[in-house]
């Protein structure tokens, strides 16, 4: 690492960069999430899914998805979030802020110095077709859903997007023990998650 205290200084900024793609669908700057949060999620996802892959008898790196979680977004510091229903609306802008989080992201790496090392990450974030960029990218996926469910702004629409666009990438594996599993992981999450009812988060051990 060639910039060791700046590096560091950097990702400090994490806790006051907002993901402020949310707010073109309706979400106040008071309950905007921040990259910190996300990632720390995203990566605490990541690694509780992969723990299930692993018990279904999978083999993979797990340190390998964690890195890729904490990374993936890490080129939003410098601008490039954009939200994903208008992404979908315009995607020549969707196209445009990947191209703009890419160049980021290489900068980033220059910082980092091992550009062989980390470039190859920030690929695998943007463009996942292993096993270990799936489980990433569905934790990010998730990680989104669940942000929206907490602040109370989650839709149906929002869980069928979000599994649509994860069974393309998971039906596209070539583990197929792994493609097995994960579909009928993200199936049962789905019908779960359309269950939610605003209750106490405990109540059902009451």
């Amino acid at each position: 690492m060639k910039n060791k205290v700046t590096i560091f200084r950097l990702l400090e900024v994490c806790r006051s960069q907002p993901q402020y793609g949310y707010v073109v669908s309706g979400i106040k700057k008071s309950e905007l999430s921040d990259l910190a949060q996300h990632h720390f999620l995203v990566t605490f996802f990541a690694w509780q899914i992969a723990r299930q892959v692993i018990g279904h008898g999978c083999r993979i790196n797990v340190e390998r998805i964690l890195e890729i979680s904490l990374l993936h977004d890490l080129g939003e510091l410098f601008g490039g979030d954009i939200s994903l229903p208008y992404g979908i609306a315009n995607p020549k802008a969707s196209k445009l802020a990947k191209e703009f989080e890419a160049e980021n992201q290489r900068y980033i790496v220059r910082m980092l110095g091992d550009e062989g090392y980390y470039q190859p990450i920030f690929e695998e974030a943007n463009r996942p077709n292993s096993v270990e960029g799936v489980i990433a990218k569905m934790a990010d996926y998730l990680e989104v859903t669940h942000y929206k469910d907490y602040i109370g702004r989650m839709t149906v629409g929002d869980i069928r997007v979000i599994k649509q666009r994860l069974e393309v990438l998971i039906t596209n594996l070539k583990d197929k023990k792994a493609r097995a599993f994960l579909l009928k992981y993200l199936k049962e999450w789905s019908d779960e998650m359309q269950k939610i009812k605003k209750s106490e988060l405990f109540e059902f051990a009451k």
